[in-house]
């Protein structure tokens, strides 16, 4: 019958109602009327305090103590209700003693001691000035009629008696005290995690209050009758501030900024309503005898109001139109980046309560920035739209669809396993498969989709969507067009980031050493030079690959420090070994496309060669052939090296983007055939174009380098090919310097 907070509701209305026929059945025995009150107080007192103490025992920080004190509150309420009880039954006599009267004071003070102790905690992130307002009108509305309809009359009808009339305002005091303070929590439950619960409370303390002082006018008025209406008041009240202890949860008081519209809405035009109140209040205590000078103020003072309330109305309008902009993307209308944050925090919270799972699907579209850059970015944002219409109408209404920028998209999918995210992305994957048509243009767009799921990839949004972002790339690099996150590629990040991190720290750390391989004459056996190779020796990771750190170096910009250590180390070195009479060798060094864009690669690297005293002749930069899609610029940073008097050389020659123009055009010494080209020197086909290589080199006057010589076989079919120069593990695996001259 407890088990939700409907049906708390539901049955504390029941009970209330049973006990009040229940007293009017009795109407006529006064002391019967007076039993049945007194005795459903106490039992409904008992099973407060039962509640309140569980909420105690199960909240486990500071807010554990608002709750004692509460318990405690309810305990001497029952304990003054007891007294009467035993009054009633032993005295035979109906009147409420005094005894119980002060125990119910103390009862109070607890009560008001417990709400301002929970405000304290509640009460820590939120901006309440704009309530501060409302709660001081509305208090200033209470006390003027409580002053008016209660005090006076207190003072007028208990004259002769200090302690009596001290006793009676102190009981007026304390209740309007609490009204102010549930006043206050109110307008911050509003913002809490905890507004359930504190609902309950507040309305409890809210019906106390109403019931003490109307009961305090009957008394006045020589109104109340025992065992009454007021009496059922309290019982509700009661069993509504226990309740909420039955609801209570173990978590503290959080923030979640999702207002409570309802009440925000109403909240604006409370002060209205009781500028209205006090008017026809004052009308009626004068009688309604009005003159021109009242009626004059009336009519302005609702002319005011008027007006006041059409400029909030523009004023809201207004304020929704801004909260609908900062939720919602301009171009697709989708919500927005911080909508996706804000709702998913809310969509964990409740799944986690629930037990339920969450699914994530990150999506962007293949290629995008290509149809950017060909069509314009008016063709592009229209793409955009149409995506999105596409996804709002095909996905479920389940379904929540985010754009967070650029081409990358976020479907929420609240409850769905694994099985229903595979149906959404290939959903979405279908809905692609038509063409896009712009105007005159017809464009295929295909999407890469990321998935991650709470909670077992993840336990906050942070989580999910790095994850999901991870596994979209995975699935953008293997074409597999959607992709789940696994373990296996949780494994990859953590070492990723690992990686980018110690990174950071190498070069200080003097982790980084270089490898040398020679370079040899084929025909003669001589060392002509060194390929100076870079080694990452981590004391945890152990020795690191280029092949896995160089990627993260390049995409996060640090291979710009890390060539540039390359380069220097390498300039140092070789200049002590030519100082010990090996003046006619050269070393390379390999260059990456980011540090070649940098505006004063030239200049770094005359002031290297300054600093370390290398002759620049020495010296040779290997760059790879994806470095050569934009030659304009490429020329120039080649030109600038070559009158460095530094060499060049087109490393893994044959696999990339090299042609007959660009070595024509680009000033190159060098170039080195691809390892994968020579591995399989002995096929007809292969040789063919290993000779072809060869052969261009030589006419336009280049040096030929082959990599990766590993068997004899090779060597002597280089050599009869008309190959000079090549390196590999045939003549030395790279090793450190030391190494190569010992």
């Amino acid at each position: 019958m407890w088990s939700t907070k409907r049906n708390a509701i539901v049955s504390i209305f029941v009970i209330a109602l049973l006990v009040y026929g229940c007293i009017l059945l009795f109407k006529d025995n006064e002391f019967i009327r007076s039993l049945i009150a007194i005795v459903a107080l106490i039992i409904a007192g008992l099973a407060s305090f039962i509640w309140l103490n569980k909420a105690y025992r199960v909240t486990m920080d500071k807010q554990r103590f608002f709750w004692l004190i509460l318990s405690i509150g309810v305990l001497f309420y029952i304990a003054s209700n007891a007294i009467w009880l035993f009054t009633v039954i032993i005295h035979r006599s109906i009147a409420y003693p005094e005894a119980s009267f002060y125990v119910w004071l103390i009862a109070y003070v607890l009560f008001l001691i417990a709400l301002i102790y929970k405000i304290k905690f509640i009460n820590t992130s939120i901006s309440t000035s704009k309530y501060i307002f409302t709660i001081f009108v509305f208090m200033s509305f209470v006390i003027s009629i409580v002053v008016h309809y209660l005090i006076n009359p207190i003072l007028v009808t208990f004259e002769n008696s200090t302690f009596v009339t001290a006793t009676a305002l102190l009981y007026i005091v304390i209740s309007i005290s609490i009204l102010f303070v549930i006043s206050i929590l109110f307008h911050l439950s509003l913002f809490s995690k905890e507004r359930e619960v504190m609902v309950f409370i507040v309305s409890g303390f809210f019906l106390q209050v109403v019931a003490d002082n109307y009961y305090a006018y009957l008394v006045i008025t020589d109104g109340y009758q025992q065992a009454g209406f007021v009496d059922v008041i309290w019982l509700i009240a009661l069993l509504m501030i226990g309740v909420s202890g039955k609801f209570t949860k173990t978590n503290t008081v959080e923030l979640d900024w999702k207002i409570i519209n309802y009440f925000q809405n109403k909240e604006s035009m409370f002060p209205y309503v009781i500028i209205i109140s006090l008017i026809l209040l004052v009308s009626y205590s004068y009688e309604w005898d009005f003159n021109a000078l009242s009626i004059g103020l009336i009519v302005v003072f609702l002319m005011v109001i008027v007006r006041q309330l059409v400029v909030m109305g523009k004023n809201k309008k207004l304020a929704s139109e801004y909260m609908y902009l900062a939720y919602h993307d301009s171009l697709t209308g989708l919500k927005n980046r911080t909508a996706f944050i804000n709702e998913l925090i809310h969509i964990m919270h409740k799944a986690k309560i629930a037990e339920h799972p969450v699914a994530l699907l990150m999506m962007d579209l293949d290629r995008f920035k290509d149809i950017n850059d060909t069509l314009g970015h008016h063709i592009g944002d229209c793409v955009l739209k149409e995506a999105a219409i596409r996804l709002k109408k095909n996905l479920n209404n389940n379904a929540k669809v985010y754009r967070i920028g650029g081409d990358e998209f976020v479907i929420v999918l609240p409850g769905s396993s694994k099985t229903d995210c595979i149906d959404a992305a290939n959903t979405i994957l279908d809905m692609f498969h038509q063409p896009f048509f712009i105007g005159y243009h017809e464009i295929s767009v295909t999407p890469s989709i990321g998935i991650s799921m709470y909670p077992t990839d993840g336990l906050d949004y942070q989580e999910l969507l790095k994850y999901a972002d991870a596994a979209m790339y995975v699935a953008k690099e293997k074409g597999d067009r959607y992709h789940l996150f696994d373990a296996d590629l949780n494994i990859s990040i953590t070492r990723k980031m690992t990686i980018e991190v110690e990174l950071r720290k190498a070069i200080d750390k003097n982790q980084f050493v270089l490898f040398y391989q020679p370079k040899i004459n084929l025909n003669t056996g001589a060392m002509i030079g060194f390929e100076a190779l870079l080694r990452w020796n981590h004391p945890q990771l152990g020795s690191v690959s280029p092949e896995e750190f160089i990627p993260i170096a390049e995409e996060t910009g640090q291979i710009n420090t890390i060539g540039e250590w390359v380069i220097r180390t390498a300039c140092i070195e070789n200049k002590d070994w030519q100082d010990k009479d090996f003046s006619d060798l050269s070393v390379s060094v390999n260059v990456y496309a980011k540090q070649f864009e940098q505006g004063n690669f030239v200049a770094k690297l005359e002031s290297i060669l300054k600093e370390t005293g290398f002759s620049a002749q020495f010296l040779e930069l290997e760059i790879t052939e994806s470095i050569m899609q934009d030659t304009c610029d490429l020329l120039e940073v080649l030109k600038g090296i070559g009158e460095l008097g530094v060499k060049t050389t087109i490393d893994d020659f044959g696999t990339g983007q090299s042609s007959l123009h660009i070595l024509k055009e680009l000033p190159v010494n060098t170039i080195k055939i691809d390892k994968s080209f020579i591995d399989h020197i002995e096929n007809m086909r292969n040789m063919s174009i290993i000779k072809t290589m060869i052969d261009m080199g030589n006419n336009l006057n280049l040096e030929v380098v082959a990599k990766g010589i590993e068997t004899e076989e090779q060597l002597k079919a280089l050599v009869n090919l008309g190959c000079e120069y090549g390196q590999g593990y045939l003549f030395s695996k790279p090793e450190p310097i030391t190494s190569q001259f010992e």
